[in-house]
């Protein structure tokens, strides 16, 4: 089926350059422990105006939530997320489908969260020196104007000091699908869901995927999981020198939040510079990071001089943890999938992906694309873009062959 995606949706899935003027600010939801609520419980829903759902094409209603989830550990808190109703026609049999979207990454400041974001745009900030941008926007519009609601999560933040549990894949997976489970007083059905993931995103939709018993009400119906980082060592390796190496000190600031043994145990190996690093850049999204820490070498973060890669994998705790948040040790629910990666990657190798559907026996799409040079990303990115209709089409035809 098309579901109504043509030439002329593309103008209103963009991103607006004008403010939306959003109903909340970027403290919503400071992560706060949440013992004896249950997981997927909607602590407070407040309607927002994400850009583009103005126009006809793919007007929906939005929420932005906060909800109880929990972390890897089985830690009850809160987190936040939004919710988008479409208001456009189901032309499908059934029920209308409803997406549970993992976001790729924006960042790890409250500022950058897509629940926020999404209202802005894109917006500068001048102090410190960052960019704002709800790239993902385009895809969350495309599913919307083809007539299916869109749940995503911001991702859970340790709740002692606010900092994202950046790639913990497990706690990421869990706080979608207690986000999917919050939109149900919402109004979203879950009769006929679909998952969404994309790089950072990837990963916690293919978390889910492993461990379905966490949410088994959710049933899910077909997924689309592109450039998972399955291996987290591997991609910080490959992404070592490149134009977006701060994703490695997004990593090390989760692992400092999440477990004060292995913050004792990794601190006193960061330099001055990376602590500095690590500190600063957790109140900068994505492309003022990246604008800070262009083309950055690891060897400057640690005392040693050695790539930061090396000296996670020496710390015994540290790689403990990171061996734990592996993807791949356990068979995908068995679904309609489509798991794809590109050859020239330069943020997610190729072979994790590949070793990945390798593991799960399942079928890798490859996207080839010519190798762009400068290792900026571009060759990460494009891929999703290029195929983003063709992506929103196949999953949604899955979802409803499920009713023929």
């Amino acid at each position: 089926m098309d579901f109504g995606l043509t030439l002329r949706t593309l103008l209103p899935l963009g991103l607006d350059l004008t403010h939306s003027h959003p109903t909340t600010d970027t403290e919503y939801g400071r992560a706060t422990w949440s013992v004896g609520a249950p997981p997927g419980t909607l602590l407070q829903a407040t309607p927002i105006r994400p850009v583009g759902l103005q126009y006809r094409p793919n007007r929906a209603d939005a929420f932005r939530i906060e909800y109880v989830t929990t972390d890897e550990h089985g830690r009850v808190m809160s987190a936040t997320g939004a919710v988008f109703r479409s208001r456009r026609p189901w032309h499908g049999n059934g029920h209308r489908p409803s997406i549970a979207f993992a976001p790729s990454t924006q960042g790890v400041a409250p500022a950058c969260d897509p629940s926020y974001s999404c209202t802005v745009g894109f917006r500068l900030r001048r102090k410190p020196l960052d960019l704002i941008a709800a790239y993902e926007q385009p895809a969350i519009n495309m599913l919307l104007a083809a007539g299916a609601n869109v749940v995503l999560t911001d991702y859970p933040r340790d709740p002692e000091d606010n900092v994202q549990l950046y790639c913990f894949h497990r706690a990421a997976a869990h706080a979608l699908a207690d986000a999917v489970r919050a939109s149900t007083d919402l109004g979203c059905g879950v009769e006929k869901l679909g998952l969404w993931g994309f790089s950072q995103g990837g990963g916690a939709a293919a978390s889910w995927l492993e461990h379905p018993e966490y949410a088994p009400e959710l049933n899910l119906r077909a997924a689309l999981v592109g450039a998972p980082p399955a291996d987290l060592l591997a991609m910080l390796d490959h992404i070592d020198g490149t134009l977006p190496s701060i994703m490695i000190l997004y990593a090390v600031a989760a692992l400092l939040a999440s477990d004060v043994e292995i913050a004792e145990e990794l601190m006193p190996h960061l330099s001055p510079a990376g602590m500095s690093a690590v500190i600063l850049d957790a109140n900068l999204c994505a492309i003022g990071a990246v604008i800070r820490h262009a083309w950055a070498n690891t060897t400057l973060w640690t005392n040693s001089g050695i790539p930061m890669s090396s000296l996670l994998e020496v710390l015994p705790k540290t790689a403990a943890a990171l061996e734990a948040n592996a993807l791949g040790k356990r068979a995908p629910l068995d679904i309609p999938l489509r798991l794809w990666g590109s050859r020239n990657d330069d943020i997610v190798p190729w072979r994790v992906v590949d070793d990945l559907g390798q593991k799960w026996n399942r079928p890798v799409q490859m996207r080839k694309l010519p190798k762009l040079p400068g290792r900026t990303g571009i060759n990460h990115f494009t891929p999703y873009f290029q195929h983003l209709r063709k992506d929103v089409v196949w999953l949604l035809d899955r979802l409803e062959s499920q009713d023929e």
